[in-house]
């Protein structure tokens, strides 16, 4: 079974003239994976809790994209919530499987996009679920813990105890902060590395947006990473942006990272003392170079104050 692996598209994000590179991008993954049994996706599919109607109908458009191709000959197994029937269409073509992130996370009571999308019969949403699928005698095991604050995560993942089905692949999915793994400190971890579920073959974590892969004793680890730049940080500069398609076989896996075109980000940090010369000279030397898109720019202008400055 193949499965392709990915997160936080958030669609909807916009920084300057850029309002449509998280849907292509998002697209561009969907359509490289086409070749995958499964899809999932560990969060943050949209950037805003209360999507835009121009963002719902341009979302519904890309995520559409696996119901198009021909039934890969996955079949349920098992799941231990009550799908809904619409929700068995993605099931006839490709799977698509996901939680939703802290971008989509709304208050007790109420739906969240995730939830809508299945509605729509476009995914199977899945918060303290698993579902258990088959294809050529080999069975996979999907658990999902969709984002949840991050002070109650240790103990709602507690709380659902997830256990790894026997006679399965078995893959965990999370979208939180864990230590040493943190997008943002202003809401510290409850989970690490080291509190994580045991037995798990492979662990899938969202939420933070650069490409991570370690081995945890017999466990993968895996974050896949954004599929867009959102925080242009410097951290962000010359990362690849992509996704993971894990091969299973009887007993063995191999993990590959698929880069998708994207637009390139630049973080430079320029020493002035008087003028702007050697930040339009940066500029110049950046933009001198071939793109496909224009490249994105951010210029930390150190002198007597500190300024920051985008360039489109």
């Amino acid at each position: 079974m193949k499965i392709a692996i990915m997160s936080d598209f958030h669609l909807g994000f916009s920084v300057g003239k850029l309002t449509e590179d998280s849907f292509e991008n998002a697209k561009t993954a969907l359509e490289m994976a086409r070749d995958c049994d499964v899809i999932i996706i560990a969060g943050d599919i949209f950037d805003s809790r209360s999507p835009k109607t121009s963002v719902w109908g341009k979302a519904l458009k890309v995520l559409s994209i696996p119901l198009l191709w021909e039934g890969k000959g996955v079949s349920l197994v098992s799941c231990d919530k009550e799908l809904k029937k619409i929700s068995r269409r993605t099931l006839s073509k490709t799977p698509v499987l996901a939680v939703h992130g802290n971008h989509e996370r709304r208050a007790k009571g109420q739906i969240n996009a995730v939830e809508a999308l299945e509605n729509a019969g476009l995914l199977i949403h899945l918060h303290c679920n698993k579902i258990v699928l088959e294809k050529d005698e080999v069975r996979v095991a999907v658990h999902g813990m969709s984002s949840v604050p991050e002070t109650l995560a240790k103990d709602v993942l507690e709380a659902w105890n997830p256990v790894p089905e026997e006679g399965c692949f078995n893959i965990l999915v999370l979208h939180q902060n864990i230590d040493p793994y943190v997008y943002s400190p202003i809401e510290p971890p409850s989970l690490s590395l080291s509190s994580l579920p045991k037995g798990f073959d492979v662990i899938v974590d969202g939420h933070v947006h650069s490409t991570i892969q370690e081995k945890l004793g017999e466990t993968t680890f895996l974050i896949p990473g954004s599929t867009i730049i959102t925080q242009l940080e410097k951290k962000e500069a010359g990362s690849q942006k992509g996704f993971y398609k894990l091969y299973v076989e009887r007993g063995e896996m191999k993990l590959e990272f698929i880069p998708i075109p994207s637009r390139r980000f630049f973080y430079e940090e320029v020493v002035v003392d008087n003028g702007m010369e050697k930040v339009e000279k940066k500029i110049e030397e950046i933009l001198s170079q071939k793109f496909e898109k224009k490249p994105l720019i951010r210029i930390k202008i150190i002198g007597k104050e500190t300024l920051s400055l985008i360039h489109i």
